[in-house]
């Protein structure tokens, strides 16, 4: 490490050499004392010293004071050096902002110690002005909203990035209060977290605010206390714009809920695309009826797979004119050049935000039905796989009572053999009331009629196991024709093993 360079500038030779020799035998850099104001403004100029020893009173016309103002923002610590306790003097040289004052004579060890204490003091400045110019870069060059509030949630200060945020601008913050921007159930949880703040407690939330313009964004804040001599005196706040997050997550549970409600449903393929046709989601359900995978079509276009290249303009067509399409006909070609005779459900939807118009809807490969009754054997022969293998029990009757259930319905039941459930009613394994007072048989024959007459059903039902105990449960009808008879799937799942 070099040494510290220490200028003297004192025209008294005997003092100016005295304290050089303390000064070397210190291990500082001293060169020869100047006794001039002029000389010492040239000489600081051309070797800028760490420190300057300058005496407030030299001979010629330029003072210590006046030296001491010329290179006031070089940043140098001055110690001055003065037989002369003037009260104007004084008051003169503390406006050059001196880091110490020597008054002669002086010992040896008040120099060394005035010397060190200016030198810490300077290097604490140095660091405060660094680390206020990196803060004050970082508020104004920040992406994120940095702000202040008083105990009545005034805004005491905002940074520009924080302004645009609220829509407005920075002057728009001097008499401006956070509950300006707030409803009332946005108001009161700054309210909650503001008794956190009293309590010195720091939190992060979510909150609601409505600019100026009318225009809802919402905000990830983390708040901090602000205490002055133990009192509160209120809080800062570090925040930014989620409102991109926040719609897009929306958006996400709509097109999750919307998935969910096509994939309980009894749909053979789901599929959504841009209008193009470009695939943007396609169920695995794909993989059973066609030699595809779910991998390789997304991505593609859909109208690629048609066998006749005038299909889609005509689906297109219908599909734009009326804005939806119903079990519409088409036969697609598979990987394998196989053709795939499926019915098609389509809707086109335009995104509000982005105004992209997509399409979604749900294929059916018919196929097989077209073709001959060994298809449709094999068909039925997936669909018995599916229904024994299902968690739920599944139940199928007619008007006559129960014909077929699968394992999970006889465990649900305690019963072991399907010839002990088979052509029961529903009332026979229920108790003879129900939760709402009515009759079991009753009200078990007016839901296979609505279930009927409608289609779908989906009720709570309380029902007896083989030995007399009760249960309560969910329940899903359905009906379906099969060979010009009526027929409704029971989808039972027990209300104590559903997750909530």
């Amino acid at each position: 490490m070099s040494k510290k360079q220490i200028l003297v500038v004192e025209d008294e030779a005997v003092v100016a050499e005295d304290i050089r020799k303390i000064l070397q035998s210190y291990g500082y850099q001293v060169p020869e004392a100047i006794s001039t104001g002029e000389a010492a403004i040239k000489s600081i100029n051309k070797t800028r010293p760490d420190l300057i020893i300058l005496d407030i009173m030299l001979k010629d016309e330029i003072s210590g004071i006046d030296v001491a103002e010329h290179i006031i923002d070089m940043d140098i610590p001055v110690i001055y050096l003065t037989a002369y306790s003037d009260k104007d003097i004084v008051e003169k040289a503390k406006a050059t902002g001196p880091f110490g004052y020597l008054i002669k004579p002086f010992r040896e060890r008040e120099l060394v110690a005035t010397i060190q204490m200016a030198f810490f003091k300077h290097q604490m400045e140095y660091e405060l002005k660094e680390s206020e110019a990196k803060f004050r870069a970082l508020v104004e060059t920040t992406d994120e909203g940095i702000c202040m509030f008083d105990i009545e949630n005034n805004f005491t200060f905002i940074n520009e990035a924080g302004a645009k945020i609220f829509g407005s601008m920075i002057i728009d913050f001097e008499e401006a209060n956070l509950s300006d921007y707030l409803n009332k159930n946005n108001l009161r949880k700054v309210q909650r977290h503001n008794k956190l703040r009293k309590e010195n407690k720091s939190s992060r939330y979510e909150l609601e605010i409505i600019r100026k313009d009318g225009r809802k964004r919402f905000l990830n804040i983390i708040g901090s206390p602000r205490f002055k001599n133990n009192k509160f005196i209120g809080t800062f706040g570090i925040f930014n714009d989620i409102t991109e997050k926040k719609i897009a997550q929306l958006k996400l549970k709509r097109t999750m809920d919307s998935y969910t409600r096509i994939f309980e449903n009894i749909q053979d393929v789901y599929y959504e695309t841009e209008f193009d046709g470009t695939i943007l989601e396609i169920s695995p359900s794909i993989e059973q009826d066609s030699s595809y995978t779910r991998k390789e079509l997304i991505g593609r276009s859909m109208y690629d797979l048609y066998f006749d290249e005038d299909q889609h303009d005509l689906f297109l067509t219908k599909l734009t004119k009326d804005g939806s399409v119903y079990d519409y006909e088409i036969i697609l070609e598979d990987k394998d050049k196989t053709q795939l005779t499926c019915t098609i459900n389509a809707k086109i939807i335009k995104d509000e935000d982005s105004g992209k118009v997509r399409i979604i809807g749900s294929l059916k490969n018919i196929t097989e039905q077209r073709e001959s009754e060994t298809a449709r054997q094999e068909y039925e022969m997936r669909y018995r796989k599916l229904f024994e293998s299902s968690t739920d029990a599944v139940i199928l009757q007619d008007k006559n009572g129960l014909i077929d259930c699968n394992n999970a319905a006889l465990k649900l039941f305690g019963y072991t053999k399907k010839t002990e459930l088979l052509h029961l009613n529903t009332a026979d394994v229920s108790p003879p009331m129900q939760a709402d007072k009515n009759p079991s048989r009753k009200s078990a024959e007016t839901s296979i009629n609505q279930t009927l007459k409608n289609g779908n059903m989906e009720f709570e039902w309380i029902y007896k196991k083989k030995n007399g105990k009760s249960f309560p449960a969910e329940v899903w009808l359905s009906s379906f024709k099969f060979n010009g008879k009526s027929f409704i799937q029971a989808t039972i799942r027990e209300i104590a093993n559903i997750t909530k």
